[in-house]
């Protein structure tokens, strides 16, 4: 008998182990579609592999997968790999024309501009955004003290809380 009360004692003290989320079937569904998708179009895919990588480095590196951030550098990103994927498809589609692009470093590089650029706009517009509610949150602190200021004429010193 106490040995089960010791044993239902350490069940109590040991920590609640966190369950895994396990991917349910409409994601194991998508994924595989997506893979299949891949290997049928692979130029196409390894196209969009490398110049979809500051997308995926985004997704990855973030806090929040559902972010802003991420949201947008992705799509700028994909804005400027689709040129190329359009230059790929109306060259044959084929593994060589993939790889000719890939390997050209402006092509490349123009991919990623235009991610940094995604970047830049979540850095301009966080900024614009956080300065708008800084002062709209000064505006609102003053209002406050002026209705304070009110009642405490109105009311005398009873209403200041620091004078209790």
């Amino acid at each position: 008998m106490a040995k089960e009360k010791k044993e239902t004692k350490d069940k109590e003290k040991a920590p609640a182990r966190k369950k895994k989320k396990s991917v349910g079937l409409k994601a194991r569904l998508w994924m595989a579609f997506v893979i299949v998708a891949a290997v049928i179009f692979l130029p196409t895919s390894m196209l969009l592999l490398v110049g979809m990588l500051p997308s995926i480095v985004a997704f990855v590196v973030s806090v929040r997968v559902s972010g802003a951030k991420v949201s947008t550098v992705t799509a700028m990103n994909l804005a400027g790999c689709i040129p190329f994927v359009f230059k790929l498809w109306s060259s044959g589609n084929d593994f060589s024309a993939s790889m000719d692009i890939i390997t050209n470093t402006r092509y490349v590089s123009i991919m990623y501009m235009a991610a940094a650029f995604g970047y830049m706009i979540n850095w301009v517009v966080t900024g614009i955004v956080s300065s708008f509610l800084y002062q709209r949150g000064i505006k609102r602190m003053e209002a406050i003290k002026k209705r304070q200021k009110e009642l405490k004429n109105q009311w005398g010193d009873v209403v200041d809380r620091r004078s209790l």
